[in-house]
């Protein structure tokens, strides 16, 4: 199962992105878990213990870690898993090509640019990982396990 971290400072925020997240969920039948960071100090500490994630949402402007240096420690443990800015300053966006970043969003984020986006790149991953994939076909759709 697909799993998502979600890294924000505000907490209007987090809730935002937990319920657009699952919005995605029921409207494309997709299959996914995820947890909430208040801080790039949790989700480092997390990545620390060994528990690594498939998709990370990391707001940019948070005291401690920015979320550029949270992007910067994802890619010690993980050189390729895809990192999404959701931000309300357009101040970083060319330093987040520097951790690989698949995408670079100003809050507020609409419920149709969320979906755009995690289409976008679910079929990325789907075709890097098509080899590796399976497809199961049921009554409420297509579901990819990767």
């Amino acid at each position: 199962m697909l799993q998502i971290a979600i890294c924000d400072d505000n907490i209007d925020e987090l809730s935002n992105m937990v319920q657009l997240i699952n919005q995605y969920r029921t409207s494309r039948n997709f299959s996914c878990e995820y947890a909430v960071f208040p801080n790039g100090f949790e989700l480092i500490s997390t990545l620390e213990k060994g528990k690594l994630f498939d998709i990370y949402c990391l707001d940019i402007i948070m005291p401690g870690f920015t979320g550029i240096d949270v992007a910067k420690e994802i890619r010690c443990f993980d050189k390729n898993a895809p990192i999404i800015f959701f931000t309300s300053s357009p101040d970083f966006a060319l330093e987040s090509y520097s951790v690989k970043a698949i995408n670079y969003i100003l809050k507020p984020i609409s419920k149709e640019k969320f979906f755009i986006i995690f289409d976008e790149v679910l079929e990325k991953m789907k075709i890097e990982n098509e080899e590796d994939a399976i497809i199961v076909k049921s009554k409420e759709g297509i579901t990819y396990l990767f």
